[in-house]
């Protein structure tokens, strides 16, 4: 009697111990299954972030509140002057920033409003050389397509220099640092952009295509202006015109 009585313990104590192990690797199983992919239906968020398994970030969708910092050479500075948009920022492999969609659109209290949004892409290690953009002031909208040269001087110096300059506490020093940094990073190229092509319409109501040459200066502008007459205009490096269809 006392032996079968062990021999079923054994096989309850064997029995018990494979089906926890089988419940373990179901349910690591199920976890794992669920770690890799989830459904909502809905979801209430702030703010997003889709990271790389090494933890880069490599979009932020966000709120106007939650809206992220620039990323420059690995660190981010908080030199978006104020902008009041949501929207997604790209980064890319490096985790800098590269380009984004920002939108906003607010009525104020004299009876206007004030809206606009942009999709930019950016160039490696500079500022935005694609852009897609809409303004719109109580009525007076521009909204095209701009390409433009950038320097090939990363902007990370200058970033970081303006940030040290923005830590002044006077505001007129400060004010008077920033714009003196400014001046100085568009002279040596760091923040300087030259539209190369321009494809939109005006706040006059015309549609435009405007060639530019490296300096960015307009070289050749192709008009349908608000009562839709057309024309095409060349122009020399000072922007004059040098020769103009149809002849005036």
């Amino acid at each position: 009697m006392r032996t079968s009585t062990t021999q079923e313990l054994r096989v309850l104590r064997i029995y018990s111990a494979g089906a926890t192990a089988l419940l373990l690797v179901f349910s690591l199983g199920a976890f794992r299954q669920s770690a890799q992919h989830t459904r909502f239906a809905e979801v209430d968020a702030e703010r997003i972030n889709i990271i790389e398994p090494d933890g880069t970030l490599r979009l932020a969708i966000s709120s106007r509140a939650r809206f992220p910092d620039p990323v420059v050479g690995g660190k981010a500075y908080p030199l978006r002057s104020g902008a009041q948009r949501a929207g997604m920022i790209f980064f890319n492999d490096e985790g800098n920033e590269n380009g984004g969609l920002a939108y906003s659109g607010k009525a104020n209290p004299a009876g206007g409003y004030q809206a606009g949004g942009s999709l930019t892409f950016d160039q490696f290690n500079q500022d935005e050389t694609i852009a897609l953009s809409y303004s719109d002031v109580s009525g007076r909208r521009t909204a095209g397509v701009t390409i433009a040269d950038r320097s090939d001087k990363p902007i990370a110096p200058c970033a970081d220099s303006l940030y040290r300059a923005m830590q002044v506490l006077d505001t007129a020093a400060r004010s008077r640092a920033t714009a003196r940094l400014r001046d100085a990073c568009q002279k040596t190229g760091e923040l300087a952009s030259m539209q190369r092509v321009y494809l939109g319409k005006s706040a006059a109501k015309s549609s435009l295509l405007v060639l530019s040459d490296r300096a960015g200066k307009p070289r050749l502008r192709l008009t349908v202006d608000s009562l839709g007459a057309p024309s095409m205009e060349f122009l020399d490096e000072t922007g004059r015109v040098t020769s103009r269809l149809p002849e005036r």
